[in-house]
């Protein structure tokens, strides 16, 4: 069961990325400091007790741009490989290709912010259905260590607010006005990478030594769909465009069908960007 500690790391405060290309920059210098000297040189608020650095450099190593260490408060910040990418491209996070990059980070299994994980895998109704707000508060009581109403609305809150009128808002992931619905997308030419990337990560993380899954593991167990809003054809549409770019291969002779992967997540990275007009 999850802890209501770990699901209150942004201390109720959204991503904004501004913030996340701040703590980007500092971490491409392999920048060491206290969250106040962070605040100091980032223009990023924080107080004694909260404040929106903590919760920010949280919040990159989540999306899987930044790594930290921290001793005796004071934070060791270095870009991550994808980071370093990203920085290079598009160093003010202003793109939709990013955007999608950080989501994945969000919501991929054994995400570093739970309760996007939550929302987008185990609360997921099904695209064309709907769920209510009440009926997710009920599910996830069973999930975290948190029961009552108000505190479940707090704990959610903050993702809610994130794709209704914060950073995700852009790509139209979901609806939530009291009923959650989950937005269909079609596949995307620009995002072909960033497909590429979040398959063969998830892929080596949830299946380490397999070489090939099925395509149920892919939906079910990854959430690939899922995680990109593709309905049962967009998603082969986009298993398709992979298996042409040599990064799998897909048999659909059997069933279920069978990916074997023939690159891996870090081969991906420099790539990225290529498509984008």
């Amino acid at each position: 069961m999850i802890k209501s500690s770990t699901l209150e790391f942004h201390e109720t405060f959204q991503p904004e990325m501004p913030y996340i290309a701040k703590i980007l920059r500092l971490a491409s210098e392999n920048y060491s400091g206290t969250k106040f000297e962070i605040s100091d040189c980032t223009g990023i608020p924080t107080g004694k007790q909260k404040g929106k650095v903590e919760p920010h450099i949280r919040y990159a190593k989540c999306m899987g741009l930044v790594d930290y260490s921290i001793d005796k408060g004071v934070y060791s910040l270095q870009l991550t490989p994808l980071g370093e990418e990203v920085f290079v491209q598009d160093s003010y996070l202003h793109e939709d290709l990013t955007c999608w990059l950080c989501h994945y980070g969000m919501t991929k299994k054994g995400s570093f912010a739970p309760q996007w994980e939550y929302i987008t895998h185990s609360a997921h109704p099904g695209f064309g259905e709907k769920i209510s707000q009440e009926r997710l508060f009920s599910l996830s009581s069973t999930w975290c260590d948190v029961s009552q109403e108000n505190l479940l609305k707090k704990v959610f809150s903050v993702v809610k607010n994130s794709y209704t009128e914060g950073c995700f808002q852009r790509l139209n992931f979901l609806s939530w006005d009291g009923i959650i619905e989950f937005r269909e997308h079609p596949e995307k030419f620009d995002l072909v990478f960033v497909y590429a990337y979040a398959l063969l990560d998830s892929w080596e993380r949830i299946y380490p030594d397999k070489q090939e899954i099925t395509d149920l593991e892919l939906k079910n167990e990854i959430g690939f769909n899922r995680i990109f809003g593709l309905n049962e054809d967009e998603c082969n549409y986009v298993i398709d465009s992979l298996a042409y770019e040599g990064f799998i291969t897909v048999n659909r002779q059997l069933y279920p069908a069978t990916i074997i992967r023939l690159s891996n997540s870090t081969n991906v990275i420099s790539q990225m960007y290529s498509r984008l007009l």
